[in-house]
This record gives C-alpha cells, structure tokens and sequence, in this order.
C-alpha cells in the first residue's frame, strides 16, 4: 500500500519536473522572440522553479501526513509491535524447550525407577 502512495508522488515529482521543463521552454521562446530579456527570463524561471521546489516539499509533507493517518487508522503491525512479538514467541519457545527437556527427564527418571522396582520384585 505504502508503494502505491510512493508511485503517487514520484509521479506528481515527475509532472513538476515535465512542467518545469516545458515552462522553462516557453520562457526561451519568450526571450528569443524579443517578448522578455535575457535577464528578466532567468528570474522568471528560477522563482518559478524555487515555487516549485517549495510547493514539493509542502505536498511531500501533507503526503506524509496523510499517510501516515492511513496507515494508523488501518492499525497495521509496526515495526517496534513486530519486534516485540518475535520477543514474546523467542522466550515462549525456550519455555516450552525447557518444559519438553523437563518432561523428558521425568519420564526418564520415572522409567528407571519403575525398572529398579520390577528388578527387586
């Protein structure tokens, strides 16, 4: 799910770039036409360029934000709540390791002692 949100913004990342290069085009046309100087087509395109910028940052923020409301209200397993699971399952393990070997020697213990009561019989 966190692909599709990642594939939503490089998309919108790659629409910004596609129109900053075209505006960028357009500026050129302007200059090379006489419609704007030089200069004035340099400022032009980069404050356009530094909205641009700012204007990604702002909607990469909100984008986080928003998913990161999504991925709450959907209670996924977070990492820190996976770690402690393995935790839990890796001590429960070794507890019933424990128990296992515990039985065993019991049973064995209890075998031997039955074999020890059937030889004195």
């Amino acid at each position: 799910m966190e692909n599709i949100f990642k594939q939503f913004v490089y998309t919108g990342v790659g629409l910004a770039s596609l129109s900053s290069e075209k505006f960028q085009e357009f500026v050129n046309r302007l200059i090379d036409e006489g419609k704007v100087k030089k200069e004035e087509g340099k400022k032009i395109v980069d404050e356009f360029l530094e909205n641009t910028e700012s204007k990604k940052d702002e909607l990469e923020t909100q984008f986080s934000s928003l998913v990161e409301k999504i991925m709450k209200s959907f209670k996924f397993a977070t990492t820190k709540d996976i770690n402690v699971l393995i935790n839990r399952v890796t001590v429960l393990e070794a507890m019933v390791a424990n128990k296992k070997q515990s039985l065993q020697h019991t049973e064995t213990d209890e075998t031997k002692k039955k074999a020890k009561s059937k030889k004195t019989e």
